[in-house]
C-alpha cells in the first residue's frame, strides 16, 4: 500500500470543485504515485507524458488525444506537451463539471510563457514537497493548529510530543531524518554512499530534464555550483550580489538562476515579516533547500558527527524545521511563513499568520532552553503588541514548559507526529 500523504484530503476537496486541478512539486516527490492512486480512486483515466509515444499523439492533435483519452483523466507531467493547456481550456469552458482533469508538472507550468493565463480561473493549484517525517514514517501528521489555535490546550501538546525514543539517543531520529531527507527513494537507502550518488546523479538528470529542456541555462556548470552554494548556505538571507561575485556571473543571471531553483521547487524563501512596528526590518528572504538529505548529501556529509563538527548542525535543523512547517502549511491551504529580523539584531526563525494572529517559533537542537532563547520572542511580542499570539521554542527535550507569558517550550518530537 503506497503511503498516505497528507495533501491527498486538500486534493480530493479541490477536484470536488475545481474543473481542473493542477500538483507541481520537484522531480521524484511522488506526484506520480499520488496521482495514480487518485485515479483510480475517482475512476479517472491516466496518462504519463513521460511516455515519449503519447507525448508524440498528443503533440500532433491535442484536442483528438485528449477526446481519445475520456472526459475526466489524471495526465502527467503535462508541461511537455504546452499545446495541451489550450486543448484543455476548451474543454473545460465546454463544462463547467469538476474533476475534469487533474495534472501534473516538475516545473511550475504558470511560468511558461502563454500557458499561466490560460487555465487562469479554472484551475487550482497544489504543491507537493517530499515526504514530511510523519509521511515517510507512516505517522498522523503534527497538528499545526495546536500551535497556532488561540486557546492553549498544554496537555494536547504534551500528548503530541510524547513519542517513545528509538535506541540511539534523545535526537538519533532526528538526525537520521535530517541526513535522509524527504525524497522517497533515497530515504529507503541505509548506506549514506548510496545517497550520495543517488543525489549527484538527480542534480545532473534534472538540469537535463528539468531546467535544459524548457528553459535557457547559459552556464550550466555555474548553475550546478549554485546549488552547491545554496545548499551550504541553507538558512541564511538570501544575497545575489554575493552569490554572483563567487561565481563569477553576473547578478541579474544569477536572480534569473535562483528564480527557476524556485520554480523547480528545489528551494524555497521565507519572508520577512512585515507590520506597522515602528521599527527598520529586513526586508530580504531567508534562502532554504527544499530538502535537507540533499543538502547532506552534496556538502558530502555522511554521519551526523561530520554535520555538526562543520558547525552547521543549527542551520540544517532549522532547515528541516522550515520544511516540515512549509508541508503542513501547504496541505492546510495556510502560509507562507515567515522569519522576524530588525537590523538590530533581534531576531525569531519563524512566525506563522494564522487568523490575524501570530504565533513565532525559534529553533532549537539543545535540551535546555534558557533565557538567551527568549530574547528575540519577547522583542517579537512587544513589537507585534496584540497580534502576537504565542512564542513558541522547540527544542530537544521531552517536556512541554511554560517559559513565561505566552511562551512555551515544545519538543522536537512535536513535529513527528504521532502513531496511528
Amino acid at each position: 500500500m503506497n503511503k498516505y500523504r497528507t495533501l491527498q484530503g486538500r486534493l480530493n476537496e479541490a477536484l470536488d470543485v475545481f474543473r481542473v486541478v493542477s500538483v507541481t512539486g520537484p522531480r521524484q516527490a511522488g506526484k506520480t504515485t499520488l496521482v495514480r492512486e487518485i485515479a483510480a480512486e475517482r475512476g479517472l483515466a491516466y496518462a504519463s507524458l513521460e511516455d515519449a509515444s503519447l507525448r508524440a499523439a498528443a503533440g500532433t492533435d491535442a484536442d483528438a488525444w485528449l477526446d481519445a483519452l475520456g472526459p475526466r483523466a489524471a495526465i502527467d507531467e503535462v508541461q511537455h506537451v504546452p499545446d495541451l493547456f489550450r486543448a484543455i481550456k476548451r474543454k473545460v469552458d465546454a463544462s463547467n463539471e469538476p474533476g475534469q482533469y487533474l495534472i501534473t508538472g516538475s516545473a511550475l507550468w504558470l511560468s511558461m510563457p502563454a500557458i499561466g493565463e490560460t487555465l487562469a480561473g479554472r484551475v487550482a493549484l497544489l504543491n507537493l514537497w517530499p515526504f514530511s517525517y510523519a509521511e515517510r514514517e507512516s505517522r498522523t501528521p503534527f497538528d499545526l493548529n495546536l500551535l497556532c489555535e488561540t486557546q492553549w490546550d498544554h496537555q494536547a501538546v504534551q500528548r503530541h510530543a510524547e513519542n517513545p525514543e528509538p535506541s540511539g539517543g534523545k535526537t538519533a531520529w532526528l538526525e537520521d531524518a535530517m541526513l535522509r531527507g524527504g525524497y522517497p527513494e533515497p530515504g529507503a537507502l541505509k548506506r549514506p554512499p548510496m545517497r550520495k550518488l543517488w543525489f549527484d546523479s538527480y542534480v545532473s538528470t534534472y538540469l537535463q530534464r528539468d531546467v535544459l529542456d524548457i528553459t535557457r541555462i547559459e552556464h550550466p556548470d555555474a548553475y550546478q555550483r549554485l546549488i552547491r552554494l545554496l545548499c551550504a548556505r541553507t538558512g541564511q538571507l538570501l544575497n545575489g550580489a554575493a552569490l554572483a561575485r563567487d561565481l563569477g556571473v553576473p547578478q541579474p543571471t544569477i536572480k534569473r538562476y535562483v528564480d527557476w531553483l524556485t520554480l523547480t521547487y528545489q528551494r524555497f524563501d521565507v519572508l520577512p515579516f512585515s507590520a506597522n512596528t515602528g521599527k527598520r526590518l529586513v526586508r530580504t528572504p531567508k534562502s532554504y533547500w527544499s530538502d535537507t538529505g540533499m543538502v547532506a548529501a552534496l556538502m558530502g556529509w555522511m554521519s551526523w558527527p561530520e554535520v555538526a563538527r562543520t558547525g552547521t548542525d543549527g542551520a540544517l535543523l532549522e532547515t528541516w524545521v522550515a520544511g516540515e512547517l512549509r508541508k503542513a502549511l501547504d496541505a492546510a491551504g495556510l502560509g507562507p511563513l515567515y522569519f522576524w529580523r530588525t537590523h538590530g539584531g533581534a531576531e525569531v526563525d519563524f512566525l506563522i499568520e494564522y487568523q490575524g494572529r501570530v504565533t513565532a517559533i525559534e529553533v532549537k537542537l539543545g535540551h535546555r532552553v534558557d533565557a538567551r532563547d527568549l530574547k528575540g520572542l519577547k522583542e517579537c511580542a512587544d513589537a507585534l503588541g496584540n497580534r502576537f499570539l504565542r512564542g513558541i521554542v522547540v527544542y530537544g527535550g521531552y517536556e512541554v514548559l511554560p517559559l513565561g507569558h505566552n511562551l512555551y517550550a515544545v519538543p522536537l518530537s512535536f513535529l513527528r507526529g504521532t502513531k496511528e
